[in-house]
């Protein structure tokens, strides 16, 4: 089935002439279509065989342009090399993208619909992804990436799976799937998550890094919208994540991530969370700024919060989000338990100019649990504290010989601080900006091993009776404190 085009058309970012794909000013190979290789494109006929050749045709230095108002019906994929795929794109709401190209798994799959394997510096666009998951006997992926460098989804909508929508992961630690762009994409109504990264651990050079999500929709997923398991410095911005049955966003493993701009609404566990809750996940210096944080926990009305972080987390910025349940209804009630919720060990959290409402979260615009340690200024609703956490007495901070955070007081005047362990290290006190005048405090060694592990208390910016760091040296030991407004007093 031969096709014609005119003397210039444009696909994706790119321009054809006289049959030849420009990709900017250079010229790739002359543009084949699974037609030249026997697909019927009816979404009836098995076409496997036909595009499976057109892939193997056109891999490592092709390009495969899929018409549109086709249904290429297949069992499963596989490049094994660089492949650049072009649709027309497509009205992906209307219709299945009924003017556009659609390639369907057929039913009872046995393997993924897409696999790419070592395929760098890979392009997908304007092609769209049917799963077909109610015909389907297990977990099937959308588009599975193994190992894959410098590659990049353009306007492609991956819908139906049973498995994940988008899939990367790495199953050595020799190569991995590196600088992987997803640019306003679709990955919508799959059986598990919109996208996954499943990557092994200790991730090291080896985790995906400098990775972008931008804009896009993962929406009405059974799991989560976006889920990262180890990741490097990746980026989430502008897209919807919304209506997914597990967290909007979920972070474990992570470092330097930056999940900024983003619309995250009525999920039915946490809108944003690094870490799950309470569960140990080493998420480090990431970055939550400017996001819509909304209408979540709607798995159980109070369970989860619109930011979640959790225990393990340090160094982690929460910056000018809104967190409330906006304009909330009899159909859509206020669901979620805080606007942002530091779980126990949640570690240096900055929290500057959010806007959490009281009367817009089930308990309360803020929570910190009495081991975690945070700085905020500047925020709307914050803080507001319950009545389980609305005094910080009795906190218990585990000693590591090294940096134990800093205080926080919350709404407390009598603040009561055990060190236990017994390994010592350095703690900091509250900034005195945060204090006013009257605050008391006791740090005591409950370790008993503060004679050969001393315990630092830093004044944090102020002096401590004239010096701006004083010990505890004997075991079991204690500093007791008093704030006059300007420093702090032992007695």
């Amino acid at each position: 089935m031969g096709l014609r085009f005119n003397a210039a058309t444009v696909i994706g970012s790119g321009l054809l002439i006289g049959g030849i794909f420009w990709q900017g000013s250079v010229p790739t190979a002359h543009l084949k279509t699974p037609m030249d290789f026997g697909a019927v494109g009816d979404g009836l006929v098995d076409d496997t065989v036909a595009v499976q050749n057109a892939i193997n045709a056109t891999q490592n230095g092709g390009s495969l342009y899929f018409p549109g108002g086709h249904k290429y019906l297949v069992r499963s994929l596989h490049a094994t090399g660089e492949v650049h795929w072009l649709g027309p794109g497509g009205s992906w709401l209307n219709d299945r993208a009924a003017d556009g190209a659609v390639i369907i798994q057929g039913n009872n799959a046995a393997e993924d619909l897409v696999t790419l394997t070592n395929a760098a510096y890979s392009n997908i666009s304007g092609v769209a992804f049917d799963g077909n998951k109610l015909n389907q006997a297990k977990p099937l992926n959308g588009i599975r990436l193994i190992n894959c460098e410098f590659t990049r989804f353009d306007n492609i909508y991956v819908t139906s799976c049973s498995g994940h929508g988008i899939l990367l992961e790495n199953i050595n630690t020799v190569q991995t799937s590196d600088e992987i762009d997803l640019v306003d994409c679709y990955s919508v109504l799959n059986g598990l998550d919109g996208v996954h990264y499943d990557f092994s651990l200790p991730g090291g050079v080896f985790a995906p890094g400098d990775c972008e999500i931008i804009g896009g929709h993962y929406d009405f997923n059974t799991g989560a919208g976006i889920s990262l398991h180890v990741s490097a410095y990746t980026s989430i911005n502008g897209a919807n994540v919304l209506s997914n049955g597990a967290a909007g966003i979920s972070a474990i493993y992570c470092t330097g991530l930056n999940i900024t701009g983003n619309m995250v609404r009525n999920n039915r566990a946490q809108g944003i969370v690094l870490g799950n809750g309470p569960s140990f996940t080493q998420c480090t210096n990431c970055s939550i700024s400017g996001n819509q944080v909304h209408l979540n926990s709607r798995e159980g009305i109070g369970k989860y919060s619109n930011i979640d972080v959790g225990f393990g987390t340090t160094n982690t910025r929460i910056i000018g989000n809104y967190c409330g349940d906006v304009n909330p209804s009899p159909t859509y009630p206020i669901s979620s338990a805080y606007g942002i919720w530091l779980h126990d060990g949640a570690r240096q959290t900055l929290v500057v100019g959010n806007t959490c409402p009281s009367s817009e979260n089930f308990k309360g615009g803020f929570r910190a649990e009495a081991d975690a340690t945070y700085v905020s200024t500047t925020n709307t609703g914050i803080p507001d504290f319950d009545t389980e956490t609305a005094k910080f007495a009795n906190q218990k901070i585990t000693s590591n010989g090294a940096n134990l955070g800093t205080i926080h007081v919350g709404s407390a005047k009598d603040v009561w601080v055990g060190i236990t362990g017994g390994k010592g290290g350095v703690i900091y006190l509250p900034p005195a900006e945060s204090l006013s005048s009257g605050y008391s405090m006791v740090i005591k060694d409950e370790g008993g091993k503060a004679t050969q592990h001393p315990i630092s208390v830093d004044g944090n910016g102020t002096t401590i009776e004239g010096s701006l760091v004083s010990k505890i040296e004997t075991n079991f030991g204690s500093l007791r404190l008093r704030f006059d407004g300007k420093a702090w007093w032992k007695w």
